[in-house]
């Protein structure tokens, strides 16, 4: 992942080819956890959504922010796309993006209660 570290009095930022992106966690509880969930069905696109909504500064693609996260993920990665970005450089800043905009949403307790329980069922006794 290509991240630069936050400090104090510099937010995190993402390396988009030769542009350093400033990222902002989205002030939107609703986005945030909408990026979350997309996440299950499609990692890429969802981290694509947020790349966009955590965005801040100049650049930012210009597609039409959209309730349908994984619509949203997926125009953005097309016009990173087009604008002559390769994907393993759309997919290293959106990565970025992804942590920043879900950070906090849930606690590694959290996290290991949820593999816990995911497991798949053992051999049946009777």
């Amino acid at each position: 992942m290509t991240t630069d570290h936050e400090t104090p009095d510099k937010p995190p930022t993402a390396k988009l080819g030769d542009l350093s992106v400033p990222l902002v966690q989205p002030s939107s509880l609703a986005s945030r956890y909408d990026v979350l969930a997309a996440a299950a069905t499609n990692l890429p696109r969802a981290a694509c959504a947020a790349l966009a909504l955590a965005w801040k500064g100049p650049n930012r693609p210009k597609a039409r922010k959209s309730h349908d996260v994984l619509d949203y993920g997926g125009r953005v990665m097309d016009e990173l796309g087009e604008r002559g970005y390769h994907p393993l450089q759309i997919m290293g800043a959106a990565l970025a993006a992804y942590h920043v905009t879900t950070d906090g949403l849930i606690t590694a307790a959290e996290v290991d209660e949820a593999e816990g329980n995911s497991e798949a069922p053992g051999d049946s006794t009777s």
